[in-house]
């Protein structure tokens, strides 16, 4: 039985405590309230707090122009990268179909010379098949033939 009433006391003082405790708290949430209350009716603060809220009504003001700004902006940079692109590859096709043109403009006197000679190269083949296969008396022709055109060559 002994335990039950040491049991007892113990609980007692914790309840003591505790009651305590509390009429501690309530006392600090009395202050709190008169300090709450006195603060409320300070001008000086109020108007502080009146001039934070104006600030803080034209940060959010600042804000959304920003927002609306940088929105603006990112619907415009995606068509400007295009037309550069565009604008970079029109360019580069015209240098293209320009290199193309002079080139072909420069190799023209070429190919014509090119045609010329496979000409005279395809006559000279044909006089040296038709001499290779001549007879010796058609050869001492030619030769004949040869040396009178020789100085008139000159």
């Amino acid at each position: 039985m002994g335990n039950a009433l040491e049991e007892f006391r113990a609980q007692r003082e914790a309840v003591e405590d505790v009651r305590a405790r509390l009429v501690e708290v309530a006392g600090l949430l009395q202050s709190l309230r008169q300090e709450a209350a006195v603060l409320a009716r300070d001008q000086t603060l109020r108007k502080l707090l009146d001039e934070e809220q104006a600030w803080l009504l034209r940060a959010q003001d600042l804000v959304r122009q920003v927002q609306r700004f940088r929105e603006t902006e990112t619907s415009r940079f995606w068509p400007a990268v295009w037309r550069r692109w565009a604008v970079a590859v029109v360019f580069a096709l015209v240098c293209v179909a320009t290199f193309g043109a002079a080139y072909a403009q420069a190799e023209r006197p070429h190919d014509a010379e090119m045609i010329s000679l496979r000409e005279r190269v395809e006559v000279m083949d044909a006089i040296a098949k038709r001499i290779v296969t001549m007879t010796p008396a058609e050869r001492r022709q030619f030769d004949a033939l040869m040396k009178l055109n020789s100085p008139t060559r000159q």
